[in-house]
C-alpha cells in the first residue's frame, strides 16, 4: 500500500512514524516548507534554542505523548515546572497560582469561602460529577452558577491559558470539553512539564523512525497542488511531478484543505468547517546573556491577559551557560474594523509585554542577546469553542483521512495532533487488513 501524507508538522510526522512500522506500507510525506515540524519548529540563534510556539506539556503522565513514547520507542526527558514558582498578578499584587492544595491555600485570588467553593468544584471534576459537563459552554455554566465573581474569573483565566484563547472566548468552550480536560489534568501527578531540548527532540526522533524504514520519502519544499481520483487511485500533482497513492492523509489546517479540494467532488463536504476561526498568538522571546532576575518560573498577568515563562528555569538546555530565556505570550483578539485598528492593537500588546518585562526583569534590555517578536507566531487551525467544529478523522462520503490540532482528538493542540494522527494511522492499517481479508 502506498500512502501520501500532506503536511509535515507534529501530526504528519506522527502518522508517518506509525505507518512506517508496517513493512507493507510505503509513502511520501509532503511538506511545503524547507523544514519539518510545522508550528513545533525549533531553531538556534546565538546559542539560544527558540521555539515557534510553547513546548509545555500538560499532564504528561496522562498525555498521548507518553503512549507514543512506549509504542514508537521514543526517548526523551522532561522536567516539571516548579508549582511553587507559578504566580498570578492581579492589581499589581503577586500571588501563587492555585495549581494544587498548598498553593490554593496560599493564594490571595480567593477568600477562604471562595477557596472552599473552588476545592469542591475541582473534587467534582475529578469524580466526573461536576455540573459543567451538562452545559453547552463555560459561559452558560457560569451564568447559572451562584459562585462569586472571583471564582468565575479564575475559571475563565484557567481555560484561557490551557485552551490557548482569549479570556472573552474562554466562555465559549464547550462544558463537556472542559470537564474531560480538567478531569485528566487534576488527576495528573505532573501537571505542567517541558520536554527538555524542546519539540525538536520529538520531531527529530519521528523523522529518524520514518527514515530508518527505508520505505518513505520526505518531500520538503514540495507543495501538493491538486488531488484527483482515477483508476482506483489518488493522483497527487506537485509543481514537478505526478504520483499515485492508495490512501491520502491530510495533516494540515482545515483552511488549507479547503483550498486544495476546491473544485473537486469533495469540496461540499468541507463547507461546514470553512467558517472555523483560528487562534492568533503573539510570541515575544528574549534571550539574555545572564540571569537578570528569577522571581518565578511563570507569571500570568490577569489584568492585561499576558503570560511570561522563564523557559530556562525549567529547561536549561535551551540557553548558553549563564543565560536566560524568557517567552511572553498574548492570545490575540480578532474582528477589527480595519488594518490600522489591528496594528494599533498589536502595538499596544507589545508595549504591555515590554512593560511586564520591565517590571519583573529589570535590566533585560541591556542584557538582550537575542530578541524575536512574532505578532502572528502560532495560528491554531481551529479554536476549540462552541461556534467552531473540530474536523473528524473521517468524514462520510469523503475517501481521505484527517489529523492535526484542528481535528477531533484527546486534549489540546499538540496532544490533539498526536492523538488524531495515531488514530488515523491505526485506522489505515486496520482498513488494509480488512481489504486483504476481503480479497
Amino acid at each position: 500500500m502506498k500512502v501520501a501524507i500532506i503536511g509535515g508538522g507534529l501530526a504528519g510526522l506522527t502518522a508517518a512514524a506509525y505507518l512506517s512500522k508496517d513493512p507493507t506500507v510505503e509513502g511520501v510525506l509532503f511538506e511545503r516548507s524547507p523544514q519539518l515540524g510545522g508550528r513545533a519548529f525549533t531553531y538556534e540563534k546565538a546559542g539560544f534554542t527558540l521555539n515557534y510556539g510553547a513546548h509545555a506539556v500538560y499532564g504528561i503522565d496522562r498525555h498521548e505523548i507518553t503512549v507514543m513514547e512506549r509504542e514508537l520507542g521514543l526517548t526523551f526527558h522532561s522536567k516539571q515546572v516548579d508549582k511553587r514558582q507559578v504566580m498570578y498578578a492581579k492589581h499589581d499584587q503577586l500571588t501563587p497560582a492555585p495549581l494544587d492544595f498548598v498553593n490554593l491555600m496560599r493564594t490571595e485570588l480567593l477568600n477562604p469561602r471562595q477557596k472552599v467553593r473552588f476545592v469542591g468544584e475541582i473534587t467534582a471534576i475529578i469524580a466526573h460529577i461536576h455540573n459543567i459537563k451538562n452545559y453547552s459552554t463555560l459561559g452558560e455554566y457560569l451564568a447559572q452558577s451562584n459562585a462569586d465573581e472571583d471564582v468565575k474569573e479564575l475559571w475563565e483565566h484557567l481555560v484561557c491559558s490551557n485552551f490557548f484563547i482569549t479570556p472573552e472566548e474562554a466562555r465559549k468552550v464547550p462544558g463537556p470539553v472542559i470537564s474531560e480536560y480538567y478531569h485528566n489534568l487534576f488527576l495528573s501527578n505532573r501537571p505542567v512539564n517541558y520536554i527538555l531540548g524542546s519539540w525538536a527532540v520529538i520531531t527529530n526522533q519521528l523523522r529518524e523512525k520514518i527514515d530508518l524504514s527505508g520505505r518513505w520519502e520526505l518531500a520538503l519544499q514540495e507543495a501538493v497542488e491538486s488531488v484527483n481520483y482515477a483508476e482506483r487511485q489518488f493522483v497527487l500533482k506537485t509543481k514537478h511531478r505526478e504520483l499515485r497513492f492508495d490512501r491520502v492523509v491530510f495533516a494540515m489546517p482545515v483552511q488549507q484543505i479547503g483550498k486544495l479540494l476546491k473544485g473537486s467532488p469533495w469540496e461540499p463536504f468541507m463547507v461546514p468547517y470553512e467558517s472555523n476561526t483560528a487562534t492568533e498568538v503573539m510570541v515575544y522571546d528574549i534571550g539574555l546573556k545572564r540571569v537578570v532576575a528569577r522571581p518565578f518560573s511563570y507569571i500570568s498577568d490577569m489584568d492585561n491577559k499576558l503570560f511570561i515563562s522563564d523557559v530556562s528555569a525549567t529547561d536549561h538546555t535551551l540557553v548558553p551557560e549563564g543565560g536566560q530565556l524568557l517567552q511572553g505570550i498574548a492570545y490575540l483578539s480578532d474582528g477589527f474594523a480595519d488594518e490600522e485598528e489591528r496594528k494599533a492593537y498589536l502595538d499596544s500588546k507589545t508595549k504591555q509585554m515590554e512593560a511586564l518585562f520591565d517590571h519583573y526583569y529589570p535590566g533585560w534590555r541591556e542584557e538582550t542577546a537575542v530578541k524575536r517578536v512574532s505578532k502572528k507566531a502560532m495560528v491554531a487551525s481551529v479554536k476549540n469553542i462552541a461556534t467552531n467544529r473540530l474536523l473528524p478523522t473521517r468524514i462520510d462520503h469523503v475517501p481521505f483521512y484527517f489529523c492535526g490540532d484542528g481535528c477531533v482528538g484527546k486534549g489540546e493542540l499538540a496532544e490533539r495532533a498526536f492523538s488524531s494522527a495515531r488514530q488515523v494511522a491505526k485506522a489505515i492499517l486496520e482498513d488494509m487488513k480488512l481489504s486483504c481479508v476481503g480479497n
